[in-house]
């Protein structure tokens, strides 16, 4: 094989090897960008959750968001495992409106989009019997599953409280 035959064979090589890398990298940025939209589509539902949590009532809310095999933690109580019994639990208590607040300060995926966290801040706000106001603070964690219709249901949700905001955030 002569010299030009050569540098072509090598030529064509390092072609093959910039396409490759391109494409490995085209490939990582269409994944990226598919997950961020996974991202936007869990803090949107997060957030939908409490806005019909504010329409429909805290307790209508956590059954109707909830996937069939739901595990519930609250502090001080035994978990609540499965959707009949967090239903039962809800039919049991206050599923009126509450004011119960939360948002979202971030969320993760996996990288195929079946599964995801929403990590957020909530407000409970309490008026006793003598009118008197009081407020508890926290943060939670929600676990979140990807159902075959390509909505989300939360599988675990759980939190616990925290000092109030500027005490020490």
């Amino acid at each position: 094989m002569n010299k030009g035959g050569k540098y072509l064979i090598a030529l064509v090589i390092i072609i093959a090897v910039i396409l490759v890398i391109v494409n490995v990298q085209r490939s990582k940025k269409d994944k990226n960008g598919l997950i961020e939209k996974y991202k936007q589509s869990l803090i949107k539902t997060d957030n939908d959750f409490y806005i019909y949590s504010a329409k429909n009532g805290t307790g209508r809310a956590f059954i109707d968001f909830a996937d069939d095999s739901v595990i519930l933690l609250r502090q001080q109580q035994f978990p609540i495992v499965g959707k009949n019994k967090l239903v039962k639990h809800y039919l049991n208590n206050e599923t009126e409106i509450t004011p119960l607040k939360w948002a979202p300060i971030k969320a993760e995926v996996s990288r195929d989009g079946s599964l995801g966290f929403t990590f957020g801040k909530w407000e409970y706000t309490n008026i006793d019997k003598n009118g008197k106001k009081s407020s508890s603070y926290g943060n939670y964690v929600t676990i979140w599953k990807k159902q075959k219709d390509g909505t989300w249901k939360y599988i675990l949700d759980g939190g616990g409280t925290t000092p109030p905001p500027g005490t020490n955030d």
